[in-house]
């Protein structure tokens, strides 16, 4: 048995190495101080000491690794290699399109609402067509009456009349001997006079010509509003009620809130028809960069 002693590199610590049988060849040892792997090689009673391969390289990346000055430190939720807040104006336009084209749906109600109450008086008297007819034959012998006045009248035959009146909304009612009064609530648009389908010569049904359907017996009969009248009755408030639910999308659009609500108040201002092509056009591309960017939202896919 021999013993020998030498010194570990890392830690200049002695220690023992007992040899029973080979004097010569390599060993491994582990330091017992410092826990370092050491390898021995013993020849010629010469002994050389070496730090294991492994040991060296994680000694040195130990040693070796440090942390740069500039780095922030991590604070347990705050993101540390996001030093600066990046700056997108991608979602303020995106709220600038909608909240235009939701406003433009505004004006667009506004105008509605001027075009039907205007009462047209500085406006020429326009000829309009009057039919009358019941459900056999056509009626020669009606009676015209318009906003509660009778008005003067020229038969064409083939149950038409001809009357001059202004633009504007009008109640007519007719009466025919036999027949049930009639009255129908219109709308006559400004236009120019004899206006007609080509190659038709007589005028367009809603707009210069209106047909009256008699029906025989005493009493009263209302028939359908033209749609220039449902017009007016439906589409000023289906339009500024479609452009509030743009401008809440617009809002839900700057705060980030919803993707699909963002998209939902974009495509009601598309429906707001602001100024009957741009505020659409608008919409559509809010639309599209929506799409483009829905990660921009905090629940671009949750809601």
């Amino acid at each position: 048995m021999v013993k020998r002693e030498y010194e570990c590199p890392n830690c200049n610590n002695s220690n023992k190495l007992i040899l029973l049988g080979d004097r010569e060849g390599t060993f491994e040892k582990i330091c017992q101080a410092c826990s370092s792997k050491l390898e021995i090689t013993l020849k010629d009673d010469e002994i050389n000491i070496f730090v294991s391969k492994k040991e060296n390289k994680k000694d040195n990346l130990i040693k070796n690794t440090t942390v740069p000055t500039d780095y922030a430190k991590y604070g347990g939720k705050k993101d540390i290699f996001k030093n600066k807040t990046v700056k997108n104006n991608t979602i303020y336009i995106i709220t600038a399109l909608i909240l235009v084209s939701s406003l433009s749906g505004f004006a667009t109600g506004g105008l509605l609402i001027d075009f039907f109450s205007n009462d047209y008086n500085e406006y020429k008297d326009i000829k309009i067509e009057i039919v009358v007819k019941n459900n056999t034959a056509d009626l020669n012998e009606a009676t015209i009456i318009i906003d509660s006045s009778e008005v003067n009248q020229t038969y064409l035959g083939n149950g038409t009349y001809n009357i001059f009146t202004k633009p504007g909304k009008h109640l007519i009612e007719i009466t025919v001997a036999l027949h049930k009064e009639t009255t129908m609530q219109i709308f006559i648009p400004p236009q120019d006079n004899n206006l007609s389908l080509i190659e038709i010569d007589q005028g367009i049904e809603g707009v210069n010509r209106f047909t009256f359907i008699m029906e025989k017996g005493i009493g009263t009969v209302e028939l359908e509003d033209t749609v220039y009248v449902k017009v007016e009755s439906w589409c000023p408030n289906l339009i500024f009620l479609f452009s509030l639910i743009g401008l809440w999308g617009a809002w839900v659009t700057y705060n980030r809130q919803s993707y699909k609500n963002a998209q939902i108040g974009a495509f009601f201002s598309i429906l707001a028809t602001g100024f009957l092509i741009i505020g659409p056009i608008l919409g559509i591309i809010a639309l599209v960069m929506l799409y483009k960017n829905k990660n921009l939202f905090t629940a671009s896919f949750k809601n």
